[in-house]
C-alpha cells in the first residue's frame, strides 16, 4: 500500500514537472532535451532522470510534442472502381477499374508557436472504362498536386482536430475511343482547397494504431473549359476564345476529396504499415457542359518516419 501511494505521489510530480518544462521551454523556443532542461529551467538532474523513458530520449514528451522534431513520408498504391461521366464527348457514363498512387509528406513547422503542420500531396490516378453496352471505352487520368497548411488544435485525450488550407492544381484528360472529331477532353484547374482532418492514437498493446481523416473541398479557383459546341481546333490553332478560363467556386465545381487512412506498427515497430481509402468526387459544371468523377479505391501502403535535427 505505502510503494502504491509513494509511486503515484511521483507520477503526480512528474506529471506537474513536465508540464513546467513544456511551458518553460515553449516561453523560450528552446529544444526539450535533458541538458536544455536543467540548464534553462534549473531542474535538479534527479527530477529529470525520472522522467527519462526507455529510449533514452531524455524526457518522456507527449506525443503531439515529439511529432514537432519528426517528418513523415508515405506512399500508397490504391485499386478501386471510376465512374465518369463527360458531356463534351458522351451523354453516358462510362464505369470500370482504377488505379492510383498517393504519395504524402508532412512535417511541423515553427508557425504559432509549432502549432502549424505542412503538408504535401501528390496524387495519381488512371482508369479504363467503358460504356454500359459495352460498345465503347474510354481511358481517363491525371495528376494532383497539393500543397498546404493546417493548424492544430489541443488535443482532447488522444484525438486531435487539424483545419487548414490548401493550394492544388490538376492536370489531366478523357479520351474516348468512339469519337472521331474530338476524341479527347483537357482538364486543368487550380484552387484553394479548405482541409480539415482528425487523428486518433488507438492503443494497442505495447503500440498505437494512428487513425487518420482528410477531407479537402475546392473553395475557390480557375479552371480550363471548351465552350458547348466548340472544339479544340477553334481553341487552339484559330485563337477563337470563348470564356474558356473559367471562375470556379462551390455552385459550379461542387466536389470533395476524402482520405482515411490507418497507420499499424509492425516488426516491433520498425515498420509502419499504412491502410486506407480515398474517395474522390470530383464534378464540375463550366459553360453549359457537365463532368463528374467518382472513385472508389482501397489504399496500402508504407510511412517512413524521419527525426529532424
Amino acid at each position: 500500500m505505502g510503494d502504491s501511494l509513494i509511486r503515484g505521489l511521483r507520477g503526480l510530480m512528474a506529471a506537474v514537472v513536465l508540464l513546467s518544462v513544456h511551458v518553460c521551454m515553449e516561453a523560450q523556443d528552446r529544444p526539450l532535451d535533458v541538458d536544455t532542461v536543467v540548464t534553462e529551467c534549473s531542474l535538479p538532474e534527479d527530477v529529470v532522470r525520472m522522467l527519462e523513458g526507455r529510449m533514452g530520449c531524455g524526457v518522456v514528451e507527449p506525443w503531439w510534442m515529439r511529432d514537432m522534431l519528426v517528418a513523415t513520408h508515405s506512399t500508397m498504391f490504391g485499386v478501386g472502381a471510376a465512374n465518369v461521366l463527360d458531356t463534351y464527348l458522351s451523354p453516358y457514363n462510362y464505369t470500370g477499374p482504377e488505379v492510383r498512387v498517393i504519395r504524402e509528406t508532412e512535417r511541423m513547422t515553427r508557425l504559432y508557436g509549432g502549432r502549424v503542420s505542412n503538408q504535401t500531396l501528390i496524387d495519381v490516378n488512371a482508369s479504363y472504362l467503358e460504356n454500359r453496352s459495352g460498345t465503347a471505352h474510354e481511358w481517363a487520368g491525371g495528376i494532383r498536386y497539393s500543397m498546404g497548411w493546417h493548424y492544430h488544435f489541443l488535443p482532447m485525450g488522444r484525438l486531435t482536430l487539424r483545419s487548414g488550407v490548401l493550394v492544388s492544381g490538376y492536370l489531366g484528360g478523357v479520351y474516348n475511343t468512339r469519337n472521331g472529331n474530338n476524341p479527347a477532353q483537357a482538364k486543368a484547374d487550380v484552387a484553394v482547397d479548405l482541409s480539415a482532418s482528425a487523428l486518433y492514437r488507438l492503443p494497442v498493446a505495447h503500440s498505437e494504431i494512428v487513425l487518420r481523416y482528410q477531407l479537402n473541398i475546392p473553395f475557390l479557383g480557375a479552371a480550363f473549359s471548351p465552350n458547348y459546341g466548340q472544339s479544340y481546333y477553334e481553341i487552339f490553332s484559330q485563337g477563337n476564345y470563348d470564356r474558356n478560363v473559367v471562375f470556379a467556386y462551390p455552385g459550379n465545381m461542387p466536389s470533395m476529396r476524402h482520405l482515411l487512412t490507418a497507420d499499424v506498427p509492425i516488426r516491433h515497430g520498425k515498420t509502419i504499415l499504412r491502410v486506407g481509402y480515398s474517395g474522390q468526387f470530383n464534378q464540375t459544371s463550366f459553360n453549359h457542359l457537365r463532368y463528374h468523377s467518382y472513385s472508389h479505391n482501397f489504399m496500402f501502403g508504407f510511412v517512413k518516419r524521419f527525426k529532424r535535427l
